[in-house]
């Protein structure tokens, strides 16, 4: 394989992952779980940011959070099942299967009716959440200990695994979601927040194209909340709630979308600062929020990757220089 062939996102998606599996007995546990907080946003966010390559911003994402979270419940509840591998292939199907019946009628929307119609569903579902019993009420409901493949850790093995499984799960998702917008579906969905007529004209629905990439998004946001329910063993329904979406929102704000490595990175400064900030500030946290995205908008409306990739291209720039000053010099 030649320099030129080689997918740098992929092969940084895989060396990330690998360093943290290998490292993860060394780091402290509340460092792990704020991993794993940060995959499940990262994936959930990760789908927001392929909605608004299409043009579209979604508050109702937490929908399939909800739901993605709640199937690893229901499914450990009703069928006994605690196989990690089977019940995050039941909340990714279901959110999946959510997401395509609403999108059929939501792919029709666009601007600020998409927006609405998405946070009116889902507010819907918070709603019916609460008040029903099987899903716990507003306490939610508990997810007790995973297996997976057979094998079932306890005690510290079983935060290890917990930790390395939701790493492993992350990194395959981001890879198939980084395959895909690198494929000619994946230049449809920006050539549909630039000019639908035009897409039109070459054949391709822009209505299925939406429908598509609205399920998608659904399915990554399942699969987030999954993983949300496995590390904290618990899901409520404040996972529908409009500032779960907001969340994700907020970590494309503030990461860009750059690429796929953009949504874990604002994922896990977004967990540390809430922590931080809620420690240091109980009472006013929201407000420091407000203030960094306000800051972000307004200085960073790319988000954060751009300043990394401003700062590396200098730095390419400036080593470049060195070298061949530095040639120059041997050869006189």
């Amino acid at each position: 394989m030649t320099r030129r062939q080689i997918d740098w996102t992929v092969a940084a998606l895989l060396g990330v992952s690998i360093v943290a599996s290998l490292s993860a007995s060394a780091v402290p546990g509340w460092i792990r779980y704020l991993g794993q907080l940060s995959t499940a946003t990262a994936l959930a966010s990760a789908g927001v940011m392929i909605l608004l390559r299409a043009g579209l911003l979604s508050f109702g994402q937490g929908l399939f959070y909800f739901v993605g979270g709640y199937a690893v419940a229901l499914t450990t509840k009703l069928a006994a099942i605690t196989d990690a591998f089977v019940v995050l292939l039941v909340a990714t199907i279901s959110a999946g299967l959510v997401a395509a019946i609403l999108g059929s009628f939501l792919a029709r929307y666009r601007g600020i009716f998409f927006s609405m119609l998405t946070l009116a569903v889902s507010m819907v579902v918070f709603g019916i959440a609460t008040k029903v019993r099987l899903f716990g009420g507003s306490d939610g409901l508990n997810i007790g200990l995973m297996s997976y493949a057979g094998y079932r850790p306890r005690g510290a093995d079983a935060q290890w695994t917990g930790f390395v499984f939701c790493i492993w799960v992350w990194a395959t998702f981001s890879i198939a979601t980084h395959i895909l917008l690198r494929s000619r579906f994946g230049w449809l969905i920006r050539a549909v927040a630039d000019n639908e007529v035009r897409v039109e004209y070459l054949g391709y629905s822009v209505k299925q194209i939406v429908w598509v990439a609205y399920t998608i998004a659904g399915m990554l946001a399942g699969a987030g909340g999954a993983l949300a329910g496995l590390s904290a063993r618990h899901v409520d329904p404040q996972f529908a709630y409009w500032t779960t979406a907001g969340d994700f929102i907020f970590v494309v704000l503030l990461s860009g979308q750059a690429s796929i490595l953009s949504p874990p990175f604002g994922a896990f400064l977004l967990e540390v600062l809430r922590s931080y900030a809620s420690a240091l500030f109980p009472d006013q946290w929201q407000s420091v929020f407000g203030a960094m995205m306000l800051a972000i908008v307004l200085f960073l409306p790319a988000g954060l990757d751009r300043l990394v990739t401003v700062l590396w291209s200098m730095t390419r720039k400036a080593v470049s220089r060195r070298s061949r000053s530095l040639a120059g010099g041997s050869v006189s």
